[in-house]
C-alpha cells in the first residue's frame, strides 16, 4: 500500500477526532439549553426539569426533526448509508448532505430523541473522508478501508472506545481479517481517539465500582442471552408492522410532530426514556431500580423508540439497545434470585445489556468488548459477556423474523 494511503489514515482519524470532540460539545450545549441545566449529569438535569418543560422540548423536537428531515430528502441529495458507500467506495456520500443529516441527529438526541448518537459522527467522518477521496486518488480497495475505518473513528472519539471501534470495522464493514486491513483501521482509530482524549480527557461512559462475578453469572449469561432473543424478536416485528414513510411529504412533518409529543407525554413520568438510553443505562448499572420499575421503564423507552422510528427520525440504536437490555434483565432478574443461585443486580444489568446489543445490531465480538470498555471493567467480566451474546446470537439465527 503507498505512503499516501497511509497518510489519508492518520488524516480521517485527526478529522474523526475533531468531529466526535465537536459534535460531543454541541450536544451537550443542546442538552444544558433544552432542559435548564448547567452541571451534572443529562440524567439529572432532565430528571430535575418540569414535566412540562419535557414536554415542550419534545414537541419542539418534532418540529425539528420532522422539518428538517423533510427538507433534506426535498432539496438535498439522495442519503446514502455508509455500508452502501463501501459498495461505491470512490463516490462515497454526499458530503454538505450527510453533514446537515449528522447534524441533526445530534440536534434532536441534545433535545430528547430516544436515539442513538453513535451514527451522526460515523456519518460525518466518512464524509470527512469522503471530501479527502476527492483530491488524493486512492484506488478502489484503499477507498473502501478509508471509509470504513474514519466511519469506526467516529465512533470511537464520541465513546473513547479503542479496540471495539476496531473490532466494530472489521466485523461490520471490512469482514475481512488481514493484517493490513487491522493496522489501517488501527492507525486510524487510535488516531482519532488520541486527539478526542486531548480534547475531551481519558471519559468513562459509566463509572462503576468493579462489578461482582460470582459463578452463578455464568448459567444467568445463558438465560440473558435467550431473552435478548425473545426481546429483539419483539422489537424488529413491531417495526416491520410499520407503514412505509414518504419521507419528502408534508404529511411527514405532521405526524414526526405528533409522534414526539407522545414521547414527551411519556418523558413527563419516565424521564429517563429521553436522550439516547445512557441515563436508563445508569440507574440500572448501578443497581438503583427495582425489577417493577425496570419493567415500566423498558415499555416506555421501547415505545419510545418505536415512535421516533415511525416518525422517520434518524439516529443511533447502540445505546438504546443496550438500555432496552438492560431494563429488561433488571425486570426478570428477581424471579431468578427468587429460585436460583442469586446474581448481582448491577452485573445482571451490564451483561443483559451486551447480549441485547449483540442480537439487534449483530455484532457479538464488538458488543462484549464495547460494554467492557464502556464500563472499564476487569477482563473477568469478558467471559459472562461472551457467553451471552454467543448464546443470543446462536438462538438469534433460529428466530429472526
Amino acid at each position: 500500500m503507498r505512503w499516501k494511503f497511509w497518510v489519508s489514515l492518520t488524516a480521517a482519524g485527526i478529522a474523526a477526532g475533531f468531529i466526535g470532540f465537536g459534535l460531543t460539545e454541541l450536544m451537550h450545549a443542546i442538552q444544558h439549553s433544552a432542559f435548564g441545566y448547567s452541571s451534572g449529569s443529562f440524567r439529572e438535569g432532565v430528571g430535575q426539569a418540569e414535566p412540562l418543560r419535557r414536554w415542550w422540548v419534545l414537541l419542539a423536537c418534532g418540529i425539528v426533526a420532522g422539518g428538517g428531515w423533510w427538507a433534506l430528502h426535498r432539496f438535498g441529495k439522495p442519503l446514502v448509508s455508509i455500508k452502501q458507500s463501501l459498495s461505491q467506495p470512490q463516490q462515497g456520500v454526499p458530503v454538505l448532505t450527510t453533514a446537515v443529516h449528522s447534524l441533526l441527529q445530534i440536534i434532536t438526541v441534545g433535545m430528547g430523541s430516544p436515539l442513538g448518537r453513535e451514527v451522526a459522527p460515523r456519518e460525518m467522518s466518512a464524509a470527512a473522508a469522503t471530501a479527502w477521496l476527492r483530491r488524493i486518488r486512492l484506488n478502489d480497495d484503499e477507498a473502501r478501508i478509508l471509509l470504513a475505518a474514519a466511519s469506526a473513528a467516529g465512533l470511537a472519539a464520541v465513546y473513547n472506545t479503542p479496540l471495539s471501534a476496531i473490532l466494530f470495522a472489521l466485523e461490520t464493514m471490512i469482514v475481512a481479517l488481514t493484517a493490513a486491513n487491522i493496522a489501517a483501521v488501527a492507525l486510524t482509530v487510535l488516531t482519532a481517539v488520541a486527539v478526542s482524549r486531548i480534547l475531551l480527557g481519558d471519559l468513562v461512559q459509566y463509572p462503576l465500582p468493579v462489578l461482582e462475578i460470582p459463578h452463578s453469572v455464568l448459567p444467568f449469561s445463558v438465560a440473558a442471552g435467550l431473552g435478548a432473543v425473545a426481546l429483539s424478536w419483539l422489537f424488529q416485528c413491531s417495526i416491520a408492522m410499520l407503514p412505509p414513510l414518504k419521507r419528502g411529504s408534508g404529511q411527514m412533518v405532521l405526524f414526526s410532530v405528533a409522534a414526539f409529543a407522545l414521547i414527551g407525554g411519556i418523558s413527563m413520568y419516565f424521564p429517563e426514556v429521553l436522550g439516547n438510553g445512557k441515563a436508563g443505562n445508569q440507574l440500572e448499572f448501578a443497581g438503583l431500580v427495582t425489577g417493577e420499575d425496570s419493567l415500566w421503564l423498558l415499555a416506555a423507552k421501547f415505545a419510545a423508540v418505536w415512535l421516533a422510528l415511525a416518525a422517520g427520525a434518524y439516529g443511533g440504536l447502540i445505546t438504546p439497545s443496550m438500555m432496552m437490555g438492560s431494563t429488561f434483565t433488571a425486570a426478570w432478574l428477581p424471579l431468578w434470585n427468587a429460585y436460583l443461585p442469586e446474581v448481582p443486580v448491577s452485573t445482571a444489568a451490564v451483561v443483559g445489556a451486551a447480549a441485547m446489543l449483540a442480537v439487534m445490531q449483530r455484532m457479538p465480538l464488538t458488543a462484549a468488548v464495547l460494554v467492557l470498555e464502556l464500563t472499564r471493567q476487569p477482563a473477568a467480566l469478558l467471559l459472562p459477556l461472551l457467553l451471552a451474546v454467543g448464546t443470543g446470537l446462536l438462538a438469534g439465527k433460529k428466530t429472526a423474523p
